[in-house]
């Protein structure tokens, strides 16, 4: 299986490889994240085939809050911020998100609309999994899915931690 190119439309976004050549690119990607760097270099190498790298300029914006495009982020290089729509129109940064670090994991999982806006503030590398992709991991290669998904229930029991935490200070 090859991944598909993931179907957005986003100006500033360039494919930075393809193919079994830029394999080995690609597993290096997966290892200096947060999400895959535990994973051994076997399942990174599987992995690869279904993720999709690219290279994004400053100020280019991910993807939207209330988008649905079903597209996990690992961010490799570079900055992201994460904004969110106010009452009266206006943007409230939520986090920046620094390498090795995952966005978008809701999306890819449950196939609903962005909660947040995702934009660079500095050149980026960027690893993208759409959920067709990760369908297709859970299909092909069920016990590698499982391990993946495992560890995107980790990843969001942790930020459900953490929002918590931040929720006590204001109650």
């Amino acid at each position: 299986m090859v991944a598909r190119r993931p179907k957005i439309n986003t100006p500033g976004l360039e494919q930075l490889g393809s193919g079994e050549a830029f394999r080995k690119t690609l597993v290096n990607m997966l290892e200096s994240t947060q999400m895959f760097g535990e994973f051994y270099p076997d399942e990174n190498h599987i992995i690869a085939r279904y993720i999709l790298a690219y290279g994004a300029k400053q100020g280019t914006i991910i993807f939207r809050e209330g988008e649905r495009t079903g597209l996990m982020c690992l961010l490799v290089e570079g900055r992201l911020e994460l904004y969110k729509n106010g009452d009266k129109g206006e943007y409230k940064k939520l986090v920046e998100v620094r390498p090795g670090k995952a966005i978008g994991e809701m999306s890819v999982l449950d196939g609903l609309p962005y909660s947040a806006t995702a934009v660079t503030v500095a050149p980026s590398k960027l690893l993208l999994l759409t959920r067709e992709n990760l369908l297709a991991i859970c299909r092909d290669h069920p016990k590698l899915a499982n391990k993946v998904l495992w560890k995107l229930a980790n990843l969001l029991s942790l930020r459900l931690r953490q929002t918590t935490g931040k929720l006590i200070d204001y109650l």
